[in-house]
């Protein structure tokens, strides 16, 4: 996989945004993780690869939730989604950026992108991250905090931040 040692976002990011912070997840977080991705991308997800099937779903998402790299993001004392960031030697990959419904809108994910950007900034590498094509809403976001579109697939959109 390509990533340093001490790759997963840490405290750090969270010590950097004040009315968000983050946990390490814990295995006994798939679930939540799961409801969050759900909650958050089933739409997007159906609008580009077609009906949702959960039990493919779930078993993809399990297969992904990596530990050294997921970090469940609180806001009020409440789990309110999921933040996965991996750190190679040439760029960080934010992997996954999920909240739950209700707490989209509030700056919690503003946050974290900024905060992830300074850091970017200290260790002079790019933040990377991929949208679906079909999640406009996502682009807009992206886009409004400094990415800029590099590639793109049929279904995907990447994007890059310095």
């Amino acid at each position: 996989m390509g990533l340093r040692a001490g790759a997963a976002l840490g405290a750090s990011l969270a010590d950097a945004v004040a009315e968000v912070e983050t946990r390490a997840a814990t295995r006994g977080d798939l679930d939540f993780a799961f409801e969050t991705l759900r909650a958050s991308m089933r739409p997007y997800v159906e609008a580009a690869f077609g009906p949702w099937d959960e039990a493919e779903q779930r078993a993809r998402f399990a297969a992904t939730f990596d530990l050294r790299t997921h970090r469940v993001v609180r806001c009020d004392g409440e789990d309110a989604g999921l933040v996965a960031i991996e750190t190679h030697v040439d760029r960080i990959a934010l992997e996954r950026l999920f909240l739950l419904p209700r707490f989209q809108g509030r700056g919690l994910g503003t946050s974290l992108v900024r905060a992830l950007l300074r850091r970017a900034r200290e260790e002079a590498l790019p933040v990377r991250v991929t949208v679906l094509r079909s999640n406009p809403g996502a682009l807009r976001f992206y886009e409004r905090l400094g990415f800029r579109r590099t590639i793109g697939t049929r279904l995907h959109l990447h994007l890059e931040a310095d």
